[in-house]
């Protein structure tokens, strides 16, 4: 006949029991001394703290605890020594035999979505909020004071220019393909010109964060600001809302500082010898407006448990 209890409470004991009877097989293996205890030993304590942890104490109204030992459990470790010892032997005739057993599951669960988006003409500048403005064929997303993206549309491949500030392009391996200080004209501005005639302008020291983003189309004027500014804050930094009709007026009085040009596959950057700075063509050059653009978005999801009983016999 078997009795199964599986409460959180035993089953975190138990586990902390394997973790400790695997500690001292340890030691054994190793030729050093520890202290024997039998199932049924370890059985009895952990039933007695379970049973006191239920206690109330009269003058306090509360229910009382006893200490809690911290430990770090692998479910793969107490899953291995499970399958080990799987039945402990009982400790002499007639004695109960106390024992557990160790069961996992595992699901994996796998989407796969396509989304088909019309590329549609798109005049100007627009700015969306706070973190994302937009022209016809580039995408600007600044996530925060420090990082800002440009995305190429017609591509689909990304700058991020974040840190202090690093240079990520997403078609090479790693997040730091290169930095502003690779460019020696300037400390202070560095300017992105864009394969369609819109200029995108940092200020932001070498070695600091971004201060303040100025992007500039035809009349058009985006400004960001970066959390290097004095004036930045959560709810008033990154892109303001308004684009403004004063670009000749700004950019005039914005410096350049070290220019590099986008070719490539749209993400590949080259100074005004055309010498490549950072990235590397890994796509088509691209030249006109693709008709509509298909996206595959694939999610994995695995989840896994594992349950520990219990598990007493008569002899």
């Amino acid at each position: 006949m078997s009795n199964v209890a599986a409460t959180d409470t035993s089953n975190l004991m138990i586990a902390r029991r394997l973790m400790e009877i695997e500690k001292k097989a340890e030691k054994r293996r190793k030729g050093e001394s520890v202290d024997d205890k039998s199932a049924l030993d370890y059985f009895k304590e952990d039933q007695a703290l379970i049973s006191s942890s239920a206690q109330t104490d009269p003058g306090q109204g509360t229910s009382y605890l006893p200490p809690i030992e911290n430990i770090n459990i692998s479910l793969a470790d107490v899953q291995n020594m499970g399958k080990d010892r799987g039945a402990v032997p009982a400790q002499g005739n007639g004695t109960p035999e106390a024992g557990f057993t160790v069961t996992s599951n595992q699901s994996v669960e796998i989407k796969l979505e396509l989304r088909v988006q019309s590329n549609k003409p798109l005049e100007g500048l627009v700015v969306h909020d706070q973190n994302y403005a937009e022209s016809d064929r580039y995408l600007f997303k600044f996530a925060d004071g420090s990082t800002f993206t440009i995305l190429d549309k017609w591509t689909h491949k990304s700058t991020t220019v974040w840190g202090d500030p690093h240079v990520d392009v997403d078609d090479v391996a790693g997040d730091n393909n290169g930095d502003f200080q690779d460019l020696k004209g300037s400390e202070d501005f560095t300017t992105f010109m864009l394969m369609d005639g819109t200029r995108l302008t940092f200020k932001a020291k070498d070695n600091g964060i971004i201060e303040q983003v100025d992007i500039f189309k035809g009349s058009q004027h985006v400004k960001g600001l970066g959390a290097a500014a004095k004036e930045f804050s959560p709810e008033t930094g990154l892109f303001s809302t308004n684009v403004t009709s004063n670009e000749a007026y700004v950019a005039n009085k914005t410096p350049m500082g070290d220019l590099v040009f986008a070719g490539g596959d749209g993400n590949d950057w080259f100074d005004s010898s055309n010498k490549l700075v950072w990235g590397k063509t890994t796509g088509p050059v691209v030249t006109h407006r693709p008709l509509a653009t298909l996206e595959l978005y694939y999610r994995q999801t695995v989840s896994q448990s594992i349950t520990i009983q219990t598990l007493l016999k008569d002899a």
